[in-house]
């Protein structure tokens, strides 16, 4: 058995004292016979904090798989994207006021390997909430159409489109509902031309809250 020094000291003294009552010359240490191991557990409850509104994505792919244009010197690949999903634990005391939140995505150029590339104005999307609450607060944002589209809307996803937002962040929380869900229908179209190959492309999907 293993004394710390404090404890050897405390000892030694304990045994000098018995020296001196008993008369006897010296003090004998015990020898380790056994030992035994004592788990020592704890449950630490994570700190309740004020709450957050936050972003995720169900997914962190889309694949586009080709269909039918109906024009023959344009071909279109169609996917979905991900579900994505706003949640505000905020207690609504919390939330600022006249303030609303939303979220927008941005796409890059497709890439492949042989360095042939394809501009995102050619990446459109048709956005679509799933889950808005039963306060109808929550909405979608308009179509975006492709480079290869005709319309005000024909431009892509170059700069940062509107996915999804809310018209209020306190009206909405308000009642209670503290997620809201939505996707949206992806349309890449390219020339007939295109160089065959594999392309990749990140779209970046960015929730803000401001002052409406």
């Amino acid at each position: 058995m293993k004394f710390s020094k404090g404890a050897a000291a405390r000892i030694a003294v304990a045994a000098a004292g018995g020296l001196v009552l008993v008369g006897t010359a010296g003090a004998a240490f015990a020898a380790e016979v056994d030992d035994s191991d004592v788990n020592v557990n704890v449950q630490i409850a994570p700190v309740v904090g004020p709450g957050s509104l936050s972003l995720t994505v169900a997914g962190t792919s889309a694949t586009l798989t080709e269909s039918a244009s109906g024009d023959a010197d344009v071909r279109q690949f169609d996917g979905a994207l991900p579900t994505v999903t706003v949640t505000d634990t905020r207690d609504v005391d919390d939330i600022p006021a006249n303030h609303a939140w939303y979220v927008v995505g941005q796409a890059s150029a497709f890439t492949s390997p042989g360095g042939a590339t394809i501009s995102p104005d050619h990446l459109g999307w048709t956005p679509r909430v799933v889950d808005g609450g039963d306060t109808g607060l929550v909405a979608e944002g308009e179509p975006v159409g492709t480079s290869e589209d005709t319309g005000a809307d024909a431009v892509g996803l170059v700069d940062q489109e509107l996915l999804y937002l809310t018209v209020d962040s306190t009206d909405v929380r308000a009642d209670g509902e503290s997620s809201w869900t939505a996707d949206a229908a992806l349309v890449l179209k390219t020339g007939s031309d295109v160089t065959p190959g594999a392309y990749s492309s990140t779209l970046t999907l960015s929730l803000f809250e401001d002052v409406y």
